[in-house]
């Protein structure tokens, strides 16, 4: 149980893992990669005339995904912060940090991407269908396959060329995203040590009543700041000063520092609280 990392070991830990994750979480992987069948069959029967956009339907796969991201530690590890059941967890003769990133790499990556590619699948068998309200492939739709980012919208950002701003932004974007997802994947893990039972259902309970409570806070403030004498000649002021490019350059930035600090914390926050469990 100490904190040294044996490769052999770790991968034992990651078989055991694997051999656990149908019996634990395979049935609901298959349900919400299957969901979007459940839309294709719904506008059949109530308007056949209808067509789902490409870009819609990438957006519900990777949602779907996304949702499997955040269910997988609550699944999985189940008994991990429980102080009975948790002991079998305990006891696996590993060390805590394998175990540890066992359980990120199904977090992150393997449960998540299961569901996609399950989408995808299903997605594609559908639009070959002859019926049904999927008439292109998703590769054809207008946002791009697989990052689903309407770069057309970024290019009145800047004064250059459409494909400089893409370049720029776009990738910068896809980045931003991709730290989000995994700040709030990161989130779920330390929820899933705190809470015993209904582990995401309490999880976005407590983040809506956190943000209700920001939204009380914020709305006096800002009402007060927005009403000072003198705000409005300040704001027109800094955007003379500075162009559009400069201040979406600006806001890119510290929305990347607010992520990677996000995901650093729970990162952190989920290690310790496995790292001090008391069985």
């Amino acid at each position: 149980m100490n904190n040294t990392f044996d490769w052999n070991r770790f991968c034992k830990v990651v078989h055991k893992d694997f051999r656990n994750l149908w019996p634990t979480f395979g049935t609901t992987m298959l349900i919400l990669a299957a969901l979007p069948f459940a839309l294709w069959l719904l506008l059949i029967v109530v308007d056949r005339t209808a067509t789902v956009p490409a870009d819609l339907r990438l957006l519900i796969i990777e949602g779907l995904a996304m949702f499997a991201a955040l269910m997988a530690p609550s699944r999985l590890y189940r008994t991990w912060n429980l102080r009975d059941e948790g002991i079998y967890f305990a006891m696996l003769p590993a060390s805590k940090l394998e175990k540890f990133l066992s359980a990120l790499l199904y977090t992150l990556v393997v449960c998540p991407l299961a569901v996609f590619l399950g989408g995808l699948a299903l997605d594609m068998l559908l639009t070959a269908l002859p019926v049904g309200a999927y008439g292109n492939w998703l590769w054809q739709g207008a946002m791009g396959f697989p990052f689903t980012l309407d770069y057309s919208l970024l290019a009145d950002l800047g004064g250059g060329e459409e494909d400089q701003i893409l370049r720029y932004y776009g990738s910068w974007w896809i980045t931003l995203s991709w730290l989000g997802y995994i700040g709030s994947t990161l989130l779920f893990v330390f929820t899933s040590t705190l809470f015993r039972r209904h582990k995401v259902l309490q999880t976005f309970l407590w983040l809506y009543l956190i943000q209700f409570v920001i939204t009380l806070i914020l709305i006096p403030v800002t009402l007060a700041i927005v009403s000072k004498p003198g705000f409005g000649e300040w704001v027109a002021t800094l955007l003379d000063r500075y162009d559009e490019e400069w201040l979406a350059g600006r806001f890119l930035f510290w929305m990347t520092v607010v992520n990677v600090a996000e995901m650093a914390l729970f990162g952190w926050l989920s290690w310790r609280r496995l790292k001090r469990m008391a069985y």
